[in-house]
């Protein structure tokens, strides 16, 4: 089985009514949250990401999810495993990059559990307040769809570091592999959005952003057209530069760490005035009509593809 299938066996023998296993976080009673993520070395750690960048990751990867659903983040537990022979600077790199984000974002610790295993492991499960739920599943007719910062780097990086598929532009590798290494979810802005009331839906982009916009439409039964870029346009002619497809690229690449949200159109305005506040890139990338599934529009169906771990 994948991943997806056996969270289908899960949410078919555990779910119970009122706590729905189809989103982001979990909601609690009293307006608390949480969210769990694991990081696990092999899998989730590409070649040379030092262990302060590792850190850091383990924690961005929960407050992406819990960010782009508003929720701000109060406490944390993390749970660890080790290899045997681990270099013990090497362990204290990581608490660095994860105090750097606790720091910043006033994250609480506590509690947690520290074990043994062949392969590193980092498990960070984050409480948070909320003040309105925004799910995957509220996308309405006339929405417009937008995403957080550039799209496409990611896949570019990943590609130098495993495939060692050259980058010849040294600007394009310095993006690329930035974006890998230092994931950089848009917490506070991410935060102000939803809590304006202007997001209709929402999710976090790491499986992939063909992934996630085929997530929001099934979840909203409507179909989305994708009609921009989701990049700047230095980064479009630099990868288009590269002899790549900038669109498949941003599409199927994943590891973003951003939000991918729809909003009322009478109430761009509101998050223009946000993204100006924050200092932070948003893109325009499409519409939501009636229909199912994601296209382009040329009419090109846009797969649901992305990171899925096959066992």
């Amino acid at each position: 089985m994948n991943e997806l299938e056996i969270i289908e066996k899960i949410r078919s023998m555990f779910e119970v009514k009122n706590y729905p296993l189809t989103d982001d976080v979990a909601y609690l009673p009293n307006y608390w949250a949480y969210k769990v993520d694991m990081l696990v070395k092999s899998t989730d750690v590409p070649e040379g990401m030092s262990g302060y960048q590792l850190g850091r990751k383990s924690v961005a990867a929960v407050l992406s999810d819990l960010s782009t659903k508003g929720i701000s983040a109060k406490f944390m537990m993390l749970s660890f495993a080790f290899p045997e022979g681990i270099n013990n600077e090497y362990i204290i790199e990581i608490l660095k990059g994860i105090k750097e984000m606790t720091d910043k974002y006033k994250i609480t610790l506590i509690g947690g559990d520290v074990n043994k295993a062949n392969d590193l492991i980092v498990d960070c499960i984050i409480m948070g307040k909320y003040r309105r739920k925004v799910l995957r599943s509220g996308a309405r007719v006339g929405d417009q769809v937008y995403v957080v910062g550039n799209f496409g780097l990611t896949a570019i990086g990943l590609d130098y570091l495993i495939n060692k598929k050259k980058i010849t532009n040294e600007k394009l590798k310095i993006f690329a592999l930035k974006a890998v290494y230092e994931p950089d979810p848009q917490v506070n802005f991410n935060i102000d959005v939803i809590n304006s009331g202007c997001a209709t839906a929402s999710m976090d982009s790491s499986d992939g952003l063909a992934y996630t916009l085929n997530e929001i439409a099934e979840q909203s039964k409507v179909k989305i057209v994708v009609n921009n870029y989701p990049m700047s346009k230095e980064i479009k002619k630099l990868i288009t530069l590269e002899g790549r497809d900038p669109l498949k690229d941003a599409l199927y690449g994943g590891e973003e760490y951003q939000m991918v949200f729809t909003i009322d159109p009478r109430k761009e305005y509101v998050l223009r005035k946000l993204a100006k506040k924050h200092k932070v890139k948003i893109f325009n990338i499409g519409s939501v009509v009636e229909g199912k599934g994601v296209y382009l529009s040329n009419g090109d169906k846009v797969e649901k593809k992305g990171w899925v771990f096959t066992f």
